[in-house]
C-alpha cells in the first residue's frame, strides 16, 4: 500500500509540474497577446487539480502513519519510468525522448509567437522584416 500511494504521488507530482510549466508559458503567450486566456486557464486547471489530489493524499497518508522507505521507492518509480521509456526508439530511429522535445519546442513555439523567418524573434523586435 505504501509503494502504490508513492507511485500514485510521484505522478501526481510530475502531473503537477507538467501542468504549471504549460501555465507559465501559456501565461507569457497571453501577456504578448499570442495566445488566448482559455489556454491559460487550461494550464492552470492542469497544475492545480494534481495539485489537490497530492496534498489530499498527502493528508491521508500521513495519518496512516505508513512506512516511508516503501512511499520513497514509489515516489520515484514514476518518473524512473518515464526517464526509461524516453530512451525507446521510434519507428524512424529517434528516440521518445527526442519527439516528446521536438513536440514541446514546437507546441511553445505556437503559444509564444516565435517566428520562424527570423529564427525565433522577440516582441520588440520588427515583425514586418520576418515575413
Amino acid at each position: 500500500m505504501d509503494f502504490g500511494a508513492g507511485l500514485l504521488a510521484g505522478g501526481l507530482v510530475i502531473s503537477m509540474v507538467w501542468g504549471m510549466f504549460w501555465f507559465v508559458i501559456s501565461l507569457i503567450g497571453w501577456n504578448r497577446g499570442t495566445c488566448e486566456w482559455n489556454v491559460v486557464t487550461k494550464g492552470l486547471a492542469g497544475g492545480c487539480v494534481p495539485c489537490l489530489l497530492f496534498i489530499g493524499l498527502m493528508w491521508w497518508y500521513i495519518g496512516t502513519g505508513g512506512d516511508g522507505l516503501w512511499f520513497a521507492i514509489g515516489f520515484i518509480g514514476v518518473p524512473v519510468l518515464l526517464l526509461l521509456l524516453s530512451f525507446r526508439p521510434m519507428h524512424d530511429g529517434k528516440t521518445a525522448g527526442s519527439h516528446l522535445v521536438e513536440g514541446i519546442r514546437s507546441l511553445m513555439a505556437d503559444l509564444l509567437g516565435v517566428h520562424q523567418g527570423c529564427g525565433g524573434c522577440r516582441p520588440d523586435h520588427d515583425h514586418e522584416t520576418c515575413r
